[in-house]
């Protein structure tokens, strides 16, 4: 789940949580319908009932985005792939899905189902509205018109062939059936994928040229948000093309020395991280792991209070430590190393430490394995 967020609810060992981008374009959305889109639909009512009427809408919106996300998180869960969370956030919904599709038919079916469920979703408001009455005279039925008209542009936008939206995974997923490579075929797709988001960029700039520049600059986040998403995507394959049968006692440098947490700040320092050029080390206490303490941990400590502040008061992990197993695969350290942000985890064998992966450990591994194409 993505970092500052919060949890709703669990379903089928999905979380589903919010993120706190999403209030932003919740109340943005919110005042553009209750201040334009609706008083110009159904005019003479109240200004508190065009507000009532914006704010469900808007929420319905994002419950649509949700059912979207949950779709391609029930198929991947159908089709042997793990799903772990959905967050909501500005841009709309993501899916956390564990790892890549082992089929083509697996990833074409993961992504097809989000837009085929938003259609779903356009025709049973349109249903709605057809038993409701005309929309210029009904609220509620104009509320669910313009759920119908949203939803239809959510499945055609998610259809636009560049990854990694929907249509760009179908069209990986065509690519990938076509050349028999997985890599090659998320290549291909992710330059599609930052050539439209380049075209998005200029969309963008001509809106904010032509006097709607909120718009325009939303356009223009979603395209920075889909060029970054495609680059990312491609160094994803490689990894688990490259990594996905490497455990991490295969790369592991061993090193077990550990601090213990009665020790300075200023002693940690000259005696540990200056000769051994570390910026983080393990802390120890009675023959068991209990944090790590990094550059960042200690830049927070004012040099002059450094003799005296203890290593015990500033280190990570002391309500919840995270680590590895010696026997997990790589992959899984590089998600949970993205996970939590950090630079570097312990590795324990059992209940014993054995030393500590970091970000750089993996990348000199994927960078040897690339050049000697391993």
């Amino acid at each position: 789940m993505l970092q500052n967020s919060f949890r709703l609810f669990t379903i089928r060992g999905i979380e589903v949580g919010v993120h706190y981008s999403w209030l932003i374009i919740f109340f943005l959305l919110t005042w553009s319908l209750s201040v334009f889109v609706f008083p110009a639909t159904v005019p003479g009512l109240q200004a508190v009932l065009y507000w009532v009427m914006g704010a469900s809408a808007a929420l319905l919106l994002f419950v649509s985005v949700l059912i979207h996300e949950l779709a391609h998180s029930f198929m991947a869960l159908n089709r042997g792939l793990a799903a772990r969370s959905i967050t909501l956030f500005i841009f709309g919904g993501v899916s956390n899905l564990g790892g890549e599709a082992k089929q083509p038919s697996t990833e074409f079916l993961v992504a097809i189902v989000g837009p085929l469920t938003s259609f779903a979703l356009a025709a049973l408001s349109a249903l709605v509205v057809v038993a409701l009455g005309a929309p210029e005279q009904n609220p509620a039925a104009a509320v669910v018109a313009y759920l119908a008209f949203i939803n239809v542009v959510l499945g055609v936008f998610n259809l636009i062939p560049g990854f990694p939206l929907d249509g760009g995974r179908v069209l990986r997923a065509v690519l990938w059936t076509g050349t028999g490579s997985l890599r090659r075929a998320t290549e291909i797709a992710a330059t599609v994928g930052k050539i439209v988001a380049w075209g998005l960029f200029a969309f963008g700039v001509f809106m904010v040229l032509y006097g709607n520049a909120l718009g325009g600059v939303f356009m223009a986040a979603i395209a920075w948000f889909l060029h970054n998403a495609a680059s990312s995507s491609v160094q994803q394959v490689v990894i688990e093309t490259r990594l996905s049968k490497i455990r991490v006692a295969d790369i592991l440098r061993g090193d077990d020395t550990t601090v213990s947490p009665e020790l300075t700040v200023a002693e940690l320092i000259e005696d540990h991280l200056l000769p051994g050029n570390r910026r983080a080390m393990p802390v120890a206490w009675e023959g068991r792991l209990v944090g790590v303490v990094t550059l960042s941990d200690i830049t927070k400590v004012p040099p002059a209070e450094r003799a005296r502040v203890r290593v015990g008061d500033v280190m990570g992990g002391r309500e919840r430590l995270v680590a590895m197993s010696a026997t997990a695969r790589v992959r899984e350290a590089v998600e949970l190393l993205a996970e939590h942000d950090f630079e570097q985890l312990p590795v324990m064998d059992g209940d014993r430490f054995v030393g500590m992966l970091t970000r750089a450990d993996v990348m000199r591994q994927l960078q040897l394995r690339e050049a000697l194409d391993v």
